[in-house]
């Protein structure tokens, strides 16, 4: 990986802080290959294309991930 690369891309935290999220919700992202990232030295790196096009194919910038919301059970009567 060359060194451009490496300073125009984001750490996971990182990339949470600019979507205002949790890390734990960028990695499902990136586990659901819902974000592209580029893994060097085992860490994840996103650059700001990769950023930019997962908001492109999301269509909608105030999109809100549930998947680690806490489950609402619902009871029969």
């Amino acid at each position: 990986m060359n060194n451009t690369f490496m300073a125009e891309a984001f750490t996971i935290p990182e990339v949470a802080r600019i979507c205002g999220v949790k890390p734990v919700t960028v990695r499902a992202w990136i586990s659901r290959r819902e974000i592209a990232s580029t893994k060097v030295n085992n860490r994840r790196y996103i650059s700001e294309k990769q950023i930019t096009d997962f908001y492109r194919n999301r269509g909608n910038e105030e999109y809100v991930d549930h998947t680690y919301a806490p489950r609402k059970h619902v009871l029969n009567d």
